[in-house]
């Protein structure tokens, strides 16, 4: 059979396009090994989530100064939010398969191969294709030292599927599942060790970000190592016992559980033959995501040069069909904004101050701490902050940095008026309510403004 397009992968970058795709009119195939919805709603961000907000809320009942109400005996009831999770990865699920039957595209459960850059085995079947599109995400990634298979070692995918209980934690890692599972299993009571291999947690984000998020975490209890790295793991008695290196010291620590939370590996065996061109174990692409095979596209997490991020491949995958079609893009990816589900959230978009330096851009930054804001005193008993950042010549707001509550939702405003190129002034202009959270991101932009002059 002979499609127009052939998509690998029925994650969020798979069945954007494949949506896309049809609604262009193009005769579609979405191939999909294991299940539709792919790592962000079956082992990665919906389920994460789920966890989180209920970890978030038996951390808020914990503390009766906080919430004013008194709940004695209280637990959380591992079955029940094991169940939760399940039906909402379910109804998610189930809603993306009927609306891929509705639109008439042909799904096939399977393995593919790609035989070359019209073709692709799958179930012992020859599909042809004009287009073909690799959309086939990432898996976890293991450190490869002594004792990373050893019982007991599991990576997030284990972990959002089983909810092992565990007394004690070693999780190798501070990005951004490290510190989101750091959260959940610190607030149901576990003791929860991090190292991570760079100088601060979160090393991808703004530097302050990942510097108070470790505050907050010992504040907790959680035991931070930065600038630590994994040497071998062991199996003694009941325990599993850590090797690391701190300053140059090697170091143990015992516990029942190791998470493997140190990156995501780009699922790139896709081909019977000479595969194209790689960067870092990620398919490298042209400005239209073409890898160096032509008719070959790679989005999501398996291209190289973009956040690993579900809304960075949906995107991502708008523009490739348009390419297909022959139309401009209708996805500007400068500016993608990304969030981290810890208590506080964390979320940034644009440039941070090192950055635009980097570029020659000299910058105005203003900073306000949000238990200064009405709602966010009111939400939580964290120090937060927002802090923006502005080109001092033109007043152009380039970046926006954020840990507090709802950063996640209130960082969409910044990005839209950094891609649109807004000013600082221009962005002020518009009458935000009271009492909301986003007044921080507005006394941020003031104090910047002052700045200005």
């Amino acid at each position: 059979m002979k499609y127009d397009v052939l998509i690998i992968g029925g994650g969020p970058g798979g069945y954007t396009a494949a949506f896309e795709a049809v609604n262009a009119k193009l005769k579609t195939c979405l191939i999909e090994e294991r299940e539709i919805g792919g790592t962000c709603l079956n082992r990665g961000c919906i389920p994460t989530k789920t966890l989180v907000h209920t970890a978030d809320l038996y951390r808020d009942l914990s503390d009766p100064a906080h919430t004013a109400v008194l709940a004695d005996h209280f637990s959380v009831d591992k079955d029940a939010l094991m169940n939760k999770k399940n039906a909402i990865v379910e109804q998610l699920k189930s809603g993306i398969e009927k609306a891929l039957k509705a639109g008439k595209i042909d799904v096939i459960n399977g393995h593919a191969m790609i035989e070359n850059n019209h073709a692709v085995s799958v179930n012992d079947e020859i599909i042809e294709a004009d287009h073909i599109i690799i959309a086939s995400g990432s898996e976890p990634a293991r450190i490869p030292v002594e004792g990373n298979d050893l019982p007991g070692v599991i990576t997030s995918d284990e972990i959002l599927n089983e909810l092992p209980a565990c007394e004690s934690m070693v999780i190798v890692g501070g990005g951004v599942i490290g510190c989101e599972m750091a959260g959940i299993y610190e607030s149901f009571g576990t003791k929860v060790t991090v190292l991570e291999a760079l100088d601060r947690l979160l090393p991808n984000l703004e530097s302050e970000l990942g510097r108070s998020l470790a505050l907050i975490f010992k504040k907790r209890g959680i035991d931070v190592h930065a600038k630590s790295f994994l040497k071998a793991i062991r199996r003694e008695n009941d325990h599993l016992i850590v090797s690391y290196e701190e300053k140059n010291e090697l170091k143990e620590t015992a516990c029942d559980l190791v998470l493997m939370a140190a990156g995501r590996k780009a699922n790139t065996g896709l081909f019977i033959h000479e595969a194209p061109a790689a960067e870092r174990g990620r398919f490298v692409i042209d400005e239209h995501y073409m890898t160096s095979m032509e008719h070959v596209y790679a989005i999501g997490d398996c291209a190289a040069g973009y956040p690993q991020l579900a809304h960075t491949a949906m995107a991502m995958a708008v523009n490739v069909i348009a390419f297909i079609c022959g139309k401009e893009k209708k996805r500007d990816l400068q500016v993608i904004p990304s969030g981290v589900y810890t208590s506080p959230e964390i979320a940034s978009a644009g440039l941070s101050e090192a950055e635009a330096k980097e570029k020659g851009i000299e910058t105005v930054s203003g900073k306000v701490n949000t238990l200064a804001n009405a709602r966010g005193l009111i939400a939580s008993k964290e120090r937060g902050f927002i802090k923006v950042v502005a080109e001092k010549q033109s007043g152009k707001l380039l970046g926006a940095f954020m840990m507090c509550e709802r950063a996640t939702d209130l960082i969409q405003e910044a990005a839209l008026a950094i891609e649109k190129g807004m000013t600082v002034s221009e962005v002020l202009q518009v009458i935000h309510g009271h009492p909301t959270f986003i007044e921080s991101f507005v006394s941020a932009l003031e104090a910047v403004e002052k700045k200005l002059g």
